[in-house]
């Protein structure tokens, strides 16, 4: 097939590659001048929340020593090398404008720099990412009467800007808290303004990063999950009743790691820390945020004022809060974190589908919806493996559009898809991209994606072990070749499980 891929972040390169290596002729379109998705453009000092041993193509090593936790840069050039070791056909500065439904597939309009094109493809795949389309912006009144600046994250820069401001940081997500701490080592004050507190996650726990502490199947056996291995429902169901007190104790030892909890503080000091505690348990939150290691002491140290309360406007001198309160500001910095995604390329019918929820339409396998056909998205089942996750999802399309992997009935495929929304919705807070991940649950993801490939779901050897050692990307390499020799066994097209994911 000839096959177009409409985003060249990771998960776009992933789904080129892997369909390649399927036979089929791919070709990614970018409207940026460079590959990398939200990559691309982003704040400056932003850096991964994964280490480098979960974030990379299973297949193609770190052709450099990164940081354990990458910086923007060093991602930008991890990308580009992964283009051209993988061939991929990419197109630069071309913007899918258009998607019009075929008798074969889809004729794509694309903007180039020589002007608007159409070409013809079989299937088409969205891999523009959760993260990559617009942030959300807020709608506030007396915008026009501030004095100051407002700004959103990538429109900071450089943080020379904030030497000696007050700053106003709106937003308690990744991208807020490090854009925060980043201005408190410059500006005169910084007020951190949120709704909600939430878990922020330390980038280490008990000297290890706090990612190789998630990778282990040990740490998603004691996760509540929509679909579990017989091995976790036994857990689950005997010892259930053991795990809240668990993850209160994971709970405060998060808290600790960050710097949240320290003692010696003063009456000042905690009572600013205490507007920053979350509520509940730490499994409420699907979705979790690191903390920079400077955050909690700068809220400590008063460098870092929080607010918690809701924005209601501008007056000329700052924010109005709900409360009456007015935060004075030199410059605002909205990091309210990302819309719900849009898709304007998709034809109207298919676009009020993938639009009509807020917390994101929840897809069958986080793949496909079953009533847009030749159509997938890539990169909508985002975790902290979320380059595997890519892969992962991209062999199983290439096995179901090749034939190799029956799926069931569009009915089938919206209950399973409705039942994981559901769970998503009745065990987690909201966000604006719940359904768009998988979150801590990658192991389970993961598990039900193999099984339907009929491939071997335990990578680590000797299997013994294999829920206490640290999962890394590399450990899923060969996958399209253990599918192909599953096939070859079964000697007909495989079906794929009757789990939910």
């Amino acid at each position: 097939m000839r096959i177009a891929v409409v985003g060249s972040g990771v998960s776009g390169i992933a789904a080129a590659k892997t369909l390649g290596r399927f036979g089929h002729s791919v070709t990614v379109f970018e409207r940026g001048d460079a590959p990398g998705g939200v990559w691309a453009a982003t704040y400056p000092g932003v850096t991964l929340q994964s280490t480098r041993h979960e974030y990379r193509y299973s297949d193609f090593d770190w052709p450099f020593e990164p940081a354990i936790n990458p910086t923007a840069e060093q991602v930008r050039a991890y990308v580009r090398a992964a283009v051209a070791h993988f061939g991929i056909d990419l197109r630069l500065s071309h913007e899918v404008v258009g998607m019009t439904e075929t008798d074969t597939g889809w004729m794509l309009s694309i903007a180039t720099p020589e002007g608007q094109r159409d070409e013809a493809f079989d299937y088409a795949i969205i891999a523009t990412g959760h993260h990559t389309k617009d942030r959300a912006e807020l709608q506030l009144a007396n915008r026009d009467s501030f004095k100051g600046e407002v700004l959103l994250p990538h429109e900071v820069g450089n943080y020379d800007r904030f030497t000696d401001r007050r700053v106003a940081v709106i937003g308690l997500g990744k991208t807020a808290v490090d854009i925060a701490t980043f201005a408190s080592k410059r500006a005169r004050i910084v007020d951190n303004i949120f709704r909600m507190p939430r878990w922020l996650i330390p980038t280490w726990l008990l000297g290890q990063p706090m990612t190789r502490r998630m990778a282990p199947r040990l740490s998603a056996m004691l996760h509540k999950s929509w679909v579990h291995s017989d091995v976790e429902n036994f857990i689950q169901r005997w010892f259930g009743w053991m795990l809240p007190a668990y993850w209160r104790v994971i709970g405060e030892l998060m808290k600790i790691s960050s710097g949240f909890n320290r003692p010696g503080r003063n009456a000042a000091a905690r009572a600013r820390l205490k507007l920053l505690d979350p509520p509940g348990s730490v499994t409420d939150q699907f979705r979790g945020s690191m903390a920079p290691p400077g955050y909690y002491p700068a809220v400590a140290e008063g460098r870092i004022i929080p607010h918690r309360g809701e924005i209601v406007g501008f007056t000329a001198e700052g924010v109005s809060l709900g409360d009456g309160t007015v935060v004075p500001s030199d410059i605002v910095v909205l990091a309210v974190g990302n819309a719900t995604p849009k898709f304007p390329m998709l034809p109207a019918k298919y676009r009020a589908i993938m639009e009509c929820e807020s917390d994101g339409v929840q897809l069958y396998r986080h793949v496909i919806h079953p009533r847009i056909p030749r159509l997938a998205f890539i990169g909508f089942n985002h975790c902290i493996f979320h380059i595997v996750a890519s892969e992962i999802a991209a062999t199983w399309l290439g096995a179901t559009i090749g034939g190799d992997l029956i799926v069931p009935s569009c009915e089938e495929m919206e209950a399973v898809a409705a039942r994981v929304r559901d769970w998503k919705r009745a065990y987690s807070v909201f966000d604006t991209v719940r359904s768009y991940t998988v979150a801590n649950h990658f192991h389970q993801y993961f598990d039900v994606m193999l099984a339907d490939l009929g491939v071997n779901r335990t990578r680590k050897r000797p299997r013994i072990l294999d829920i206490f050692l640290a999962y890394e990307a590399k450990d899923y390499a060969g996958l399209i070749d253990e599918f192909r020799a599953a096939r070859l066994r079964h000697g007909q097209p495989l079906h794929v499980q009757p789990l939910d994911s």
